[in-house]
């Protein structure tokens, strides 16, 4: 082999080695959040968190539902210290409930707990669906 080949062999797995390793580091480096806003349903019901307004909405349907429409959802971030605890839930009526997450710090990492009434017992046997939706705020 010439030494011509291999030098050129040499800046070629080099400058590959460099696109590797710059690759590897672009996950790392990138934002946690920059477009949080997500919807999705649930059974009897929806969600939806607007990242530009920091509001989480849940909204039950109140249309061909079978017992009662109920969706809650808990908003728990996963360090205390940067954003507060949010309950809120739709029952039977029109329109959606929403909380804000304002107080919240920019990028706080939360978990959404939604639940939907697939059963009413009034004896306390009630059934649900859950969710479990991860997020930044």
């Amino acid at each position: 082999m010439s030494a011509r080949t291999t030098g050129r062999r040499a800046r070629a797995v080099s400058i590959g080695a460099a696109v590797a390793a710059a690759a590897l580091t672009l996950p790392v480096a990138a934002s946690p959040a920059s477009a949080n806003s997500f919807s999705g349903r649930i059974y009897q019901g929806s969600y939806s968190y607007d990242d530009g307004a920091d509001r989480f909405c849940v909204h039950a349907d109140e249309v061909n539902i079978r017992d009662r429409a109920v969706v809650s959802v808990t908003l728990t971030p996963y360090d205390s210290s940067r954003g507060p605890v949010v309950r809120l839930a739709d029952v039977d009526t029109p329109g959606r409930d929403c909380a804000s997450l304002a107080r919240a710090y920019e990028d706080t990492h939360y978990r959404a707990v939604i639940k939907s009434l697939v059963n009413f017992d009034r004896l306390g046997g009630s059934t649900y669906r859950t969710k479990t939706v991860d997020f930044y705020s």
